[in-house]
């Protein structure tokens, strides 16, 4: 079966954008023709696997326009283009920028943010990177997304915000660190705590 799509995007740069993302990510068999900032692409595949490269590719088609308002960033995109030192959960992903102050959630296998793809990178990479500081300390895996997560926002060291979430009563101090209260009552004490250092 064969299915064609086509995009209309502002820039060449989009269009460029977009042309690298679909080499990177599309797996099916697929052809594509542009013309100006047109693109028409056409997918070959069957049932669902053909199904998932077309809403794959209007994703990316979104990712490349970039623009402003809710971006959704696939997951498989993104943890595939990021360089990361450890794995992290996409909940971790979210959970930083909303403590920075940006609206992001993940919604099954998107995370839809107001950030542009770049910047949901780099977040990415970052957040990655205190993941294996954090390994150093004895958290439990709930406290380790929390302390990753608050410390990013704040721009301090895994240690640092340790510390500080000892003090707010967010962590319990034992032979292993661990969360006072369930993660989502956590979250929501940290926004407001979060919002009130701004």
């Amino acid at each position: 079966m064969y299915v064609t799509l086509s995009f209309k995007f502002n820039t060449r740069e989009e269009v460029e954008r977009f042309l690298v993302f679909i080499e990177k990510h599309v797996k099916t068999t697929y052809i594509v023709n542009t013309r100006l900032t047109h693109v028409y692409v056409q997918l070959e595949g069957e049932g669902e696997e053909l199904e998932d490269a077309v809403a794959l590719v209007k994703r990316l088609a979104g990712l490349a326009r970039g623009g402003r308002g809710v971006v959704q960033v696939p997951l498989l995109v993104l943890f595939r283009d990021a360089e990361l030192t450890r794995p992290i959960p996409p909940d971790v992903v979210a959970d930083a920028l909303r403590f920075k102050g940006f609206f992001a959630e993940v919604q099954g296998d998107v995370l839809e943010t107001e950030l542009s793809y770049e910047e949901v990178l780099e977040a990415a990479e970052a957040l990655s990177k205190m993941y294996e500081e954090a390994e150093k300390h004895p958290l439990t895996p709930q406290a380790k997304r929390v302390v990753v997560a608050y410390a990013f926002a704040r721009g301090i060291s895994i240690e640092a915000a340790v510390e500080e979430l000892i003090k707010a009563g967010v962590l319990n101090r034992g032979a292993v660190l661990s969360l006072r209260h369930p993660p989502q009552k956590t979250r929501v004490l940290l926004l407001e705590n979060l919002k009130n250092l701004r």
